[in-house]
């Protein structure tokens, strides 16, 4: 698979559209949309989770 075809695969299924979303119910609402099925969307949440701790961690530090 060349890169051209990569690309049309990726869109083709919402992989990036999918993983944003879930990056930014993670982030920025910390509640899941059970209605999102896509294996991507709940690595977009893992990860978005992962990042709103990471900032915590990082105020918490910076106010002692």
């Amino acid at each position: 698979m060349d890169l051209f075809e990569l690309d049309k695969a990726l869109v083709e299924h919402s992989v990036l559209s999918k993983f944003k979303d879930g990056i930014s119910d993670g982030l920025l609402l910390g509640i899941k949309d059970d209605k999102q099925t896509h294996h991507y969307y709940k690595k977009g949440y893992d990860f978005g989770l992962t990042m709103y701790e990471r900032v915590m961690e990082n105020e918490k530090g910076a106010d002692e």
